[in-house]
């Protein structure tokens, strides 16, 4: 996918920034992937003289790999003892062979219209320019 990829991810980390805002002390960076891993990213910071955060991993799968649940736990954050674990998916993904410990988190910018992926928002201008067309 390329540059498709990174424009997507770049969506993922504009969500993560609305969970995780910049003015309470969150940074967000994202995490060197090795072949065949999803992109991840960190996100943590400094709270009452403690560190605090997430290891996040995202996928774009309709079905999300059991195995995803591997790189979760084996994410780690540098000053975080025990960073908690989020999974970020299209809206309609399949999650269910995830373990509830991992704290599941659907897009806003991307979900499933039967199998096919599709940007959320423009959807929604396109149906809304055909009920402008309709109605006039």
């Amino acid at each position: 996918m390329g540059s498709n990829e990174d424009i997507m991810h770049e969506f993922v980390r504009k969500e993560l920034k609305r969970l995780y805002p910049t003015v309470d002390g969150w940074q967000i960076k994202p995490v060197p992937r090795a072949d065949g891993e999803e992109q991840c990213f960190s996100v943590m910071r400094r709270k009452l003289g403690r560190s605090e955060g997430a290891y996040v991993v995202v996928s774009f799968d309709q079905k999300v790999d059991p195995g995803i649940a591997d790189q979760l736990k084996s994410g780690k954050i540098s000053g975080v003892s025990n960073p908690g674990r989020v999974l970020v998916v299209p809206k309609g993904a399949d999650t269910s062979e995830i373990p509830e410990d991992v704290r599941t988190l659907e897009m806003q910018s991307f979900g499933f219209d039967g199998d096919e992926l599709v940007w959320l928002k423009r959807r929604a201008q396109m149906s809304e320019k055909t009920l402008a067309k309709e109605s006039a």
